[in-house]
């Protein structure tokens, strides 16, 4: 392996440099010098090149381990249809790199690059050479580390933090006694140079690695290391006019290690006091702020006061979040894409699901056409990710009217049901006036009495003859416009048309009372939703349509926020009415099949 003249030339520039720069500079500066070069390297000097490219593109794993389970990970992952490309790629090296990157961090001067040299030789031989690190490696690491840091070559505070914890980790790796205790001194050292408000990362590390660690630090030291967090903490929640250090992010920092401490003392009046300290920072903080900034930062003091049980202080800030929330409208911007319905595009979808003369056909039909597809829904959010990759990492916040946050979904990079529920949730939106425009003709066409309509739905096992005048009322008040009486009656009835779908697949429809032997309760449209057998006799796309119109909070959750009473009285309308009669002509659609405790999966 052979280092090409221009390649040794940036290094010998970089290592003779004094002042601080970071591994990516030296990565960057050989990639531009690299596509300048017009003629084709020879094999050997490929090789060479690539080796310094690729150490110096490495990126640090601080929270696990990288896709090559190692330390080091590649510093991008590109997608290729269905290939993954890493940058760099480590399987382009040839197994000679690790003893190359030792003999390298021998031959630096910089102390910045011999750490990355013998870290890199010690982190990946397994992985690319197959043999066993050399401690050597891994010592030469942790020297070079701590001269860096005391060199004071970091580019920012955190990068040091970084190497002193690593140089820790590596030393405990090789269960060197002496160099665990340099790694420990000069954190201690280090974070005793940069304790600034602004510095978190830095006046964290201590408590974080050692604390806890007898073996590491004496009581004193302990103390100590307290002492600094109580002082932050004070600094951080205190706003003042001019020169304020306020800053409640940082203080949360300290708070929660604070009541870490005092906990494991059995100090829990210190642990309330300290959470108390760094939430009442976000409460002024949040006072000052627009509705929605105010509850994004608020509703993570409010679960942690819970979790710690400050029932007290979490209802408080409740009650100020409530307040805080009353003009969240006013924050909030609507963006809107107007979409052209052309009528005859209505009549031609009208023509094809009415059979003349033909009620039951005809309701059969726009039953299954109108239940929303999973995998469309799937295929949008792929084209989303291809399209605007930025927004589909981004997680959604759902916010009720008073900006409650009820849900999240993750990321399309998750492929979380989350996501997949917000996106049918919006697919029914949009195909609603589609749906109303039909079942309007439909009834126009027929001038149906209710008892009509209800001799299709009887078709399906799942109406029960004793629920008939029930359904029969809230049919009548559906045909004649009183939506908020039909959506209160035909919900609460489609609840226990599922409830008679478990019976008939054998399931027992009621649960025990937790807390309360020998008593038991019907379970609620939730339960049966949930139930594995009952979300494997539907399709896909029926379980997904029942699961995101009634019970998911990242969907349109009708039966929940009806059952709750948070239905606005707007929101009885003909769109959501139309929705829960479609929803009931879908599960008329479900026969009794055999063997008779399955139900007959239906739906696109």
């Amino acid at each position: 392996m052979i280092r090409p003249q221009w390649v040794a030339k940036i290094l010998d520039r970089f290592d003779a440099e004094t002042k601080p720069h970071s591994e990516i500079e030296i990565a960057e500066e050989l990639g531009n010098e690299r596509a300048k070069k017009l003629e084709e390297i020879p094999e050997e000097e490929w090789n060479g090149f690539l080796a310094e490219h690729s150490v110096f593109f490495l990126r640090e794993i601080t929270d696990g381990t990288s896709i090559w389970g190692s330390y080091f990970g590649p510093m991008a992952e590109l997608s290729q249809g269905d290939k993954t490309i890493y940058v760099p790629d480590i399987s382009a090296l040839v197994p000679e790199v690790i003893d190359y990157w030792g003999q390298r961090s021998l031959e630096s001067k910089n102390p910045m690059m011999r750490a990355r040299y013998a870290d890199a030789a010690w982190d990946l031989a397994g992985v690319i050479a197959n043999v066993k690190p050399n401690h050597e490696h891994a010592r030469a690491a942790i020297d070079s580390y701590i001269e860096a840091t005391d060199g004071s070559l970091y580019t920012i505070e955190v990068e040091a933090a970084n190497w002193l914890s690593r140089a820790l980790s590596l030393a405990r790796s090789v269960q060197d006694k002496s160099r665990i205790q340099n790694a420990v001194d000069a954190i201690l050292a280090f974070h005793k140079k940069s304790l600034q408000p602004r510095h978190v990362g830095v006046w964290v590390l201590p408590f974080d690695i050692l604390y806890g660690e007898k073996s590491l630090l004496s009581e004193a030291q302990e103390n100590q290391i307290i002492a600094e967090l109580e002082s932050m903490l004070a600094r951080l929640t205190v706003m003042k006019e001019v020169d304020s250090e306020f800053d409640p992010f940082g203080a949360q920092a300290a708070g929660e290690r604070l009541a870490q401490h005092y906990k494991r003392k059995g100090d829990p009046d210190n642990a309330r006091r300290v959470l108390k300290s760094y939430g009442g920072a976000f409460q002024q903080l949040a006072e000052k702020a627009v509705p929605m900034l105010a509850i994004a930062w608020l509703q993570p003091v409010i679960e942690k006061y819970e979790q710690e049980g400050m029932k007290a202080e979490a209802e408080e800030l409740r009650l100020f979040m409530l307040k805080k929330g009353e003009n969240i409208t006013s924050d909030m911007k609507e963006y809107s894409v107007q979409v052209n319905i052309k009528k005859e595009d209505l009549e031609e979808i009208s023509r094809e699901l009415i059979a003349q003369g033909d009620l039951a056909v005809s309701l059969m039909r726009i039953g299954g056409y109108f239940i929303p597809g999973a995998n469309s829904a799937r295929k949008m959010l792929d084209e989303q990710k291809r399209v605007a990759p930025l927004f589909s990492l981004t997680p959604i916040t759902v916010v009720d009217r008073s900006g409650r946050p009820v849900a999240k979904a993750s990321s399309v990079e998750d492929q979380s049901e989350g996501r997949l529920y917000r996106q049918l949730a919006q697919n029914v939106g949009f195909y609603q006036p589609f749906l109303s425009y039909v079942l309007g003709t439909l009834i126009a066409e027929f001038q149906p009495a209710v008892d009509d309509i209800l001799d299709v739905l009887y078709l399906s096992p799942l109406f029960q003859i004793d629920r008939r005048a029930i359904l029969h009322a809230g049919l009548s008040a559906y045909l004649a416009k009183d939506f908020l009486k039909s959506i209160h009656i035909l919900v609460f009835q489609i609840e226990e048309i599922l409830r008679t779908l478990v019976v008939l697949m054998g399931i027992p429809p009621h649960k025990s009372v937790p807390r309360h032997p020998g008593i038991s309760d019907v379970k609620n449209m939730n339960d049966v939703l949930d139930d594995g057998r009952v979300r494997g006799a539907l399709t896909e796309n029926v379980w997904t349509y029942l699961k995101v119109l009634y019970v998911e909070r990242r969907g349109i959750n009708l039966r929940n926020d009806l059952a709750h009473g948070l239905v606005p009285v707007e929101g009885f309308n003909q769109a959501i009415a139309d929705q829960v009669f479609h929803s009931l002509v879908v599960l008329s659609l479900l026969r009794k099949a055999e063997p008779p405790n399955a139900a007959e999966s239906v739906g696109r």
